[in-house]
């Protein structure tokens, strides 16, 4: 692979990280408007929980499980045991990139949605003797006496923890699958649990927001699949597909072609094709898969 330098580099990859910031800083901003308000019933026994004033997994672990623990384990295979900075860098831009968005995309449905959580009547504690209206049978925030409870209150969908559980775990498990040459039609069972852990995990993290009675099953599925979809389409934007033979290594660098001086195609047994080209200034060669 050639070598480029660290302004080439940041010039190649510099709209992916704007678009990082963009993301953070977009869920930040949809994160303080009001969602909207859906009517309920006071008799919808799906909302009458009890209100859990501690979650099983916190914001701060959720953080820690959902980013550090990836990140930390991209570190060490890219560059303790890959020793590639390359690596190391895509593996890092994938896994933000994946979490950002899906940070951004999960608030604006949350906001949109307003369904009501599990525990929403204890949070709205309604005034005593309320009884839904007589004809369409519905009832609005105006009878809740509690208010500092009610706009995550009308956050249920969709579950926030799993989809970005599934961003950051699902991406890590994409890139393990990749290293590891998962669909290598070998069948080494050990790859499937190592693999496999990270999402687990993210079960796990899913499950635990309805037993906190936060999310209802829906919200929780619907999250893990938003997630799951998100993580790997940010590790398909840095990595070819995990039946390729070339699957763990990063895709090459995004610099500017130049007229080749020479080209060279060339088919692998199971397919897939690739070409080289030879570029005259430098003795450049970019490879292109």
């Amino acid at each position: 692979m050639a070598k480029h330098s660290k302004i080439e580099l940041l010039k190649a990859y510099i709209l992916d990280w704007i678009l990082v910031i963009v993301f953070i800083i977009g869920c930040m901003m949809v994160e303080q408007i009001e969602p909207y308000h859906r009517l309920f019933s006071l008799e919808d026994k799906s909302i009458q929980f009890p209100y859990a004033e501690k979650d099983t997994v916190p914001i701060w672990l959720c953080f820690i499980l959902v980013l550090i623990v990836p990140f930390v384990t991209i570190t060490i295979v890219a560059l303790a045991i890959k020793r590639n900075v390359h690596d190391w860098h895509h593996g890092s831009l994938g896994l933000l990139f994946s979490i950002s968005l899906t940070l951004l995309l999960t608030e604006i449905f949350k906001n949109l949605v307003g369904r009501p959580r599990p525990d929403f009547i204890d949070r709205c504690q309604p005034i005593k003797g309320s009884t839904d209206a007589q004809v369409y049978g519905l009832s609005n925030v105006e009878i809740c006496t509690r208010t500092n409870l009610l706009k995550e209150g009308f956050k249920s969908f969709l579950s926030g923890h799993t989809s970005n559980s599934f961003a950051g775990l699902g991406f890590l498990s994409f890139y393990l699958a990749g290293k590891l040459h998962i669909f290598d039609q070998r069948g080494h069972t050990y790859k499937g649990f190592v693999v496999v852990a990270p999402l687990i995990l993210a079960i796990f993290i899913g499950i635990s927001r309805i037993q906190d009675y936060r999310h209802h099953w829906q919200d929780v599925f619907a999250g893990s699949l938003l997630g799951f979809i998100l993580g790997l389409y940010a590790y398909h934007q840095y990595y070819p597909p995990l039946y390729s033979p070339l699957s763990h290594k990063p895709f090459s660098v995004r610099i500017k072609k130049m007229k080749p001086e020479y080209k060279a195609n060339f088919t692998i047994n199971d397919g897939s094709e690739f070409q080289i080209n030879v570029i005259k200034k430098g003795d450049v060669v970019k490879e292109e898969i």
